[in-house]
């Protein structure tokens, strides 16, 4: 089973303690040998629940509903302390020893292909005349050369909610969502990963009206959501429309090029559903844990995958040989043939009833049952050996290597 931390207690104005990546720990442990394969890892979710307009409607038609963010945690993930779960050893590839997350550092903010974003201490004083101190980030790359350094200075009356980056090696660009209209997103390039290489953050608004808001008032999109693909970010609003964001060619800002035509919500009844954005054998996937009556409850679970060509998103009936895996700060998909666990099945953490890992598993007709984290990936257990030789370590990096799609 997982490591268990003590809660402080938050009536003393102390912080919760939570654990990264919330995985279950044979897992972590084969990302432990093979740190690359952080890359394969996808942020958080985003609990939505619905709302009613009735008292802006007649009382004779059918209340427009709309979406509002659900925090479903008690505590913010912006308020929440954060403390690796995982240890990376070092591979017969590089030959010095990792350096663990460097000081100073604070609050866990945010996971993009195989970046750690957090937020750090300021210990500097105020200047005459500020108001509030400058907020800073740092980027923490567990493989690799660099393994960490700070972002540009973030303006403090700015949200600062979700942080990605787009999977384009040699110009990759970090967008950091807002959660509001004005700015909708901020922006840096982080080319060569490096100190001199970074540019300060651009700041750009949304002038373009959400498509599904059924406000009467003219409401921008606010973005909540994202992942990058290719070279660019596909996002989604509070309200569930899809926004292709990628850089203008005429200018060096990001540029809204195109919208999804229809809302990505549960295609069954919900009051509350939290949706994941996860990258999968170079498919876009989206996945709904969906309740009907308590936030702490899954009653079901949808898969979509997305069209790319015609932005819309295509219910997937089965998974196939994958795993998908959803903690309450991060997801993964996995090969399932490949590592020994079941296929065609979604496992998640995020039932509050009861501590511990469930199963949604398509080939059962949709089932959830509760399942123990120690035996989800056995095969893992028996290919990592505690004390393994050289030769044995070459075919463990060879197998994680495969593992991951």
């Amino acid at each position: 089973m997982a490591p268990k931390l003590k809660k402080k207690n938050s009536n003393n104005g102390e912080k919760a303690t939570e654990l990264w990546p919330d995985l279950p720990q044979q897992l972590i442990k084969m990302i432990s040998w093979q740190s690359t394969l952080m890359q394969n890892i996808g942020d958080g979710g985003v609990t939505k629940s619905w709302r009613s307009l009735s008292k802006q409607c007649n009382q004779t038609s059918k209340p427009p509903i709309w979406l509002q963010l659900h925090d479903d945690r008690g505590n913010n993930v912006h308020d929440t302390n954060f403390k690796m779960n995982i240890k990376f050893h070092r591979g017969e590839w590089i030959w010095y020893p990792r350096r663990r997350w460097p000081e100073p550092w604070e609050y866990y903010e945010g996971f993009s292909d195989g970046a750690i974003v957090a937020k750090g201490v300021c210990s500097r004083k105020l200047a005459e005349g500020e108001s509030s101190p400058t907020v800073y980030y740092q980027i923490y790359y567990p493989y690799g050369c660099k393994s960490f350094y700070s972002l540009p200075p973030w303006d403090p009356m700015v949200p600062f909610r979700h942080p990605v980056v787009s999977s384009c090696s040699e110009k990759s660009v970090m967008m950091v969502l807002t959660g509001i209209t004005h700015p909708a997103f901020a922006f840096c390039r982080l080319r060569g990963r490096g100190y001199r290489e970074i540019y300060a953050w651009t700041k750009q608004d949304c002038t373009i009206p959400d498509p599904h808001c059924s406000s009467e008032k003219q409401n921008f999109m606010r973005f909540t959501n994202a992942i990058g693909y290719q070279g660019k970010f596909f996002a989604l609003s509070l309200q569930g429309t899809l926004a292709v964001i990628e850089p203008d060619v005429d200018s060096s800002d990001l540029k809204i090029t195109a919208l999804g035509p229809k809302r990505a919500v549960p295609s069954v009844q919900s009051r509350y559903f939290k949706e994941y954005l996860v990258e999968s054998n170079g498919e876009i996937l989206l996945i709904f844990l969906i309740s009907r009556k308590s936030v702490n409850i899954v009653d079901d679970v949808e898969v979509f995958q997305l069209d790319i060509g015609k932005l819309l998103w295509v219910k997937m009936e089965r998974i196939g040989d994958r795993t998908l895996f959803l903690g309450t700060n991060c997801c993964i998909s996995i090969c399932a043939s490949k590592v020994g666990s079941k296929s065609d099945c979604v496992y998640f953490s995020n039932n509050k009833s009861v501590q511990g890992w469930w199963v949604y598993d398509f080939e059962a007709a949709g089932s959830i049952s509760s399942c123990s984290s120690d035996g989800i990936l056995l095969q893992i257990c028996r290919v990592l050996d505690p004390n393994p030789t050289n030769s044995k370590r070459r075919n463990r990096n060879r197998l994680a290597s495969r593992v991951f799609s």
